[in-house]
């Protein structure tokens, strides 16, 4: 059985797939997946395991490290007068300690960036997956298990990273960025332990717990957001969708905004049922969402979707897929999929739009992968609506409609 599964396509790709993902990430932008920058890499979040409470790292953390990728600072990350943090200029890297931790246990850490208005964005970085002994065994070449100086946004200043660009509409924002080192699309809170050849490879999918400690930073440093966009391209899209929950959560009655960019969760149904295991992911389903309460086995994105769209009727919740998307393909076929995935992807978002108001999608020609981390994110243009101008548009609650391309095959944006 395939279709459009709630969870992540980063699945059951052998070493040729992964090679290909490495191509393709330094072919997008020297970086992860074809991602890039404040909007970096692919990379995603979720809630606790059982009925623990949510794993928490340091509230009023300490910002370490640099505003530019040279010289070094160090402040608090304590809200100012205003209701949002005081941070230096440029881009700050918060190590929260705590429960934080990335896959084969080295310090977790996140990095932020003023605004000059009191709108949040939150960006999900993506950036490969590990599911069991084989891609487990090998980091590096299936995931990123670590969050290096490579991570940070000021290192790759395109697309929504660039907040020079006039047009960027999130240029005067406050930024989140959320690195990725976990192989669990940001859901994960387990400890799993895979055997290869004999050897034991111990895992930490500890997604959520990092991503906890983003919340936590949030939540002490902002008293309460005009308007808040959550995003993430590929394994972000998908950190993006959940994650969207949490940070409404924090703050009920401020205006959300959702871009899942490259995510159309189209996957088999075996990696369903043996994948997402493994990643202790279960719990991370919100629990105050009534049409959410059902046997995870029963998700699909699109009802994940309908549900999220209908419980935040106020907000806006949206999809971005290039018709023939190179890596989703890539990882769907490796998966054990058909040569449907294009079908399946335009079958899962009929089925949103046909039961919400507030979703919408942009479906742009050829197979580029992701638009948030490049700079076609400023030039994309389908049925005369450039990308820019439509994401311009809903978060600033204008005219907003789907835009599917007519003519899907020729792309004048292919790298």
């Amino acid at each position: 059985m395939r279709g459009s599964r709630l969870l992540v396509v980063l699945v059951a790709m052998g070493a040729i797939l992964a090679m290909v993902l490495l191509a393709l990430v330094a072919a997008a932008c020297g970086g992860d997946e074809g991602e890039a920058g404040a909007t970096n890499a692919t990379r995603t979040p979720a809630a606790t395991v059982a009925a623990s409470p949510r794993p928490t790292g340091t509230a009023a953390a300490t910002v370490a490290g640099s505003p530019r990728p040279t010289g070094t600072a160090t402040a608090t990350a304590a809200p100012s007068t205003g209701g949002t943090p005081s941070l230096p200029a440029g881009w700050t890297k918060i190590e929260p300690g705590g429960e934080t931790l990335c896959s084969t246990g080295t310090p977790y850490a996140f990095w932020v960036h003023p605004g000059t208005v009191n709108r949040l964005v939150v960006y999900f970085e993506g950036g490969g997956a590990c599911w069991d002994a084989n891609t487990c065994s090998n980091p590096g070449l299936y995931y990123d298990d670590t969050v290096t100086e490579d991570d940070n946004p000021a290192n790759h200043q395109q697309g929504m990273a660039d907040l020079d660009n006039p047009e960027n509409p999130f240029k005067d924002w406050f930024q989140v960025f959320v690195p990725y080192c976990t192989g669990d699309i940001h859901w994960g809170n387990q400890t799993s332990t895979y055997q290869l050849e004999g050897v034991d490879h111990t895992i930490n999918h500890k997604g959520f717990a990092n991503f906890s400690a983003v919340l936590d930073w949030v939540k002490a440093g902002f008293e309460e957001p005009e308007k808040i966009f959550v995003a993430g391209c590929s394994a972000g899209a998908y950190g993006s969708i959940m994650g969207a929950a949490y940070v409404h959560n924090l703050y009920p009655d401020a205006p959300l905004y959702q871009l899942s960019d490259a995510g159309a969760g189209v996957i088999t149904q075996s990696f369903f049922e043996s994948g997402f295991p493994n990643w202790g992911a279960e719990g991370t389903i919100p629990d105050w969402i009534p049409a959410l309460q059902i046997p995870w086995q029963e998700l699909t994105m699109a009802k994940l979707y309908i549900a999220l769209a209908d419980y935040y009727s106020s907000d806006r919740w949206a999809e971005y897929n290039s018709a023939h998307d190179e890596t989703q393909t890539f990882f769907y076929t490796a998966m054990g999929g058909l040569e449907d995935w294009a079908q399946l992807m335009m079958a899962g978002i009929a089925e949103i739009q046909d039961a919400t108001t507030n979703f919408a999608t942009y479906t742009a020609p050829g197979k580029v992968h992701c638009i948030t981390p490049l700079d076609i994110f400023y030039t994309r243009e389908v049925n005369g609506v450039k990308f820019v101008d439509w994401l311009s548009e809903m978060v600033n609650d204008g005219p907003w409609d789907s835009v599917t391309c007519t003519d899907c095959e020729t792309d004048t944006e292919a790298r």
